[in-house]
């Protein structure tokens, strides 16, 4: 069994989840008032939908990196 850990918006684990009962894993962002606000929405077996901030962004491509940086952490 390998755990993840789900980060709250200060990068401190807030939720492990067992990788063998993640579902899905979708991208949200939406305009903020200081840039990109980027969020993760998990799909958790057995579990209902989960959002987990990732942070607020200057720009696009900040916020892609984010994500990129996101997903590479879930799949290490």
């Amino acid at each position: 069994m390998r755990l993840l850990a789900i980060p709250d918006p200060s990068g401190k684990a807030k939720l492990w989840v067992n990788a063998d009962h993640l579902v899905s894993v979708g991208r949200l962002q939406h305009g903020a008032p200081d840039g990109i606000a980027l969020s993760a929405e998990l799909k958790v077996d057995g579990m209902p939908l989960y959002r987990a901030p990732i942070g607020t962004f200057a720009d696009a491509s900040a916020a892609d990196v984010a994500w990129s940086s996101f997903l590479e952490e879930l799949q290490a």
